[in-house]
């Protein structure tokens, strides 16, 4: 047994000693509020610095909620007021356990469906079992919500799992009554935490990638695989992989990489196709409802649209839709039925842009505030807020 104090001498000597907190200022050079989660450093740097355990606190020596991502920074959520520096210092000890905001998950139950969401809203696109019915769903699903709390689960659970098979038992029996029962659990009628009340089917959607060949959208259809990349609590990232498919001349497998982050009302979308070997166009936008075709906007950087939902007269609440294209010139107008952003002479690389949602029953009660809240957040990409880290 060692002496006493050769065991304190060696405990001192494999703890983290070289441990010193770091300061980390995010500066926010905009005449905007910015309330968003932004990367500070590199997670190996920190635990270089402080230990593979540490804590992040504000002002207040509160904890903060913060994330190590799948290609290894550590994400914070930042808030900043016009002009202003936000302080933080990260220490060597224990983190809380942080609420989960941003998460998403394959439904089997309920033909492969993979969605996602955060404290805004939720989204799903669709996967191979419903591939294999023949059922011609192809874009981006947008499920509204009005609370921070996650439904995504217990929306599939109760619909798919719990009630669908006593209501189709008892419609047999009793149509009414198992009609009555739909409407008082299904995700497709408001209870309070919002609903599924999008019309998607062979369309876009909200957001959905495609190939243009001549004036034709290349509508895409279920994805094949998938791998989550990011799960919480302040980040969610998805790799989606698209069965191969013929676009002219070309043989093209399509990968989408999705991520959402608390408090946003926009996903980011990097989209590329392998195989293809010729100049193609490349577009994205929202469907446009046929009943509901005038409130549409085309501007140089987004296509927005305030959608009627699928029983305006039900619902009584729209929901506002849109994509976004910071990067490259896109020409933006509506065709076959979409509001589209057109990227030409595209040759598969990556590319980057930027779809979502708001719904007037919770966040954003008018076209207005959208379209505010669509010129934030373009402001936001094009000056990112500034960090610096430095070792007290």
């Amino acid at each position: 047994m060692l002496p006493k104090l050769s065991f304190i001498v060696l405990s001192f000597l494999i703890s983290p000693v070289f441990a010193q907190p770091l300061t980390v200022e995010v500066k926010n050079p905009t005449t905007d509020f910015r309330h968003e989660v932004v990367a500070i450093a590199k997670a190996a740097d920190v635990k270089a610095k402080v230990g593979d355990s540490f804590r992040v606190l504000e002002g207040a020596g509160l904890d903060v909620p913060y994330q190590l991502t799948h290609d290894g920074q550590l994400i914070i959520e930042a808030a900043v007021r016009p002009k202003g520096v936000a302080r933080f210092r990260i220490v060597s000890g224990k983190p809380p356990q942080f609420a989960t905001v941003c998460h998403g998950a394959l439904h089997p139950e309920r033909k492969d469906d993979f969605a996602w969401e955060n404290d805004r809203g939720a989204y799903r696109v669709y996967g191979p079992a419903l591939g294999r019915t023949g059922e011609r769903s192809f874009g981006t699903d947008v499920w509204t919500k009005n609370t921070p709390d996650l439904v995504v689960d217990d929306r599939y659970y109760i619909e798919d799992v719990v009630m669908m098979p006593t209501v189709d038992s008892l419609r047999r029996i009793n149509r009414h009554r198992g009609d009555s029962l739909y409407r008082i659990n299904s995700y497709h009628h408001d209870h309070g935490r919002g609903l599924d009340p999008y019309k998607v089917g062979a369309t876009l959607g909200c957001g959905a990638p495609a190939l243009m060949l001549g004036d034709s959208i290349v509508m895409p259809y279920t994805f094949r695989e998938y791998e989550i990349l990011d799960s919480g609590p302040l980040r969610f990232t998805v790799h989606l992989i698209y069965n191969k498919v013929h676009v002219g001349e070309n043989e093209v497998e399509e990968h989408r990489i999705i991520q959402l982050d608390k408090q946003s009302n926009f996903n980011s979308m990097t989209v590329w196709y392998e195989g293809l070997t010729s100049q193609l166009s490349f577009c994205s936008g929202v469907v446009i409802q046929r009943e509901d075709p005038e409130p549409v906007v085309l501007a140089e950087r987004y296509v927005s649209y305030t959608d009627p939902t699928d029983q305006p007269n039900v619902h009584q609440a729209p929901l506002y839709v849109a994509a976004l294209f910071p990067n490259g010139t896109v020409e933006t107008r509506q065709h076959r039925g979409h509001a589209l952003g057109i990227l030409k002479d595209y040759h598969g690389e990556r590319y980057t842009y930027y779809f979502g949602s708001a719904w007037s029953k919770y966040d954003v009660r008018t076209p207005q505030e959208w379209q505010a809240r669509i010129e934030w957040y373009l402001r936001s990409l094009a000056t990112p807020l500034q960090v610096s880290v430095k070792a007290n």
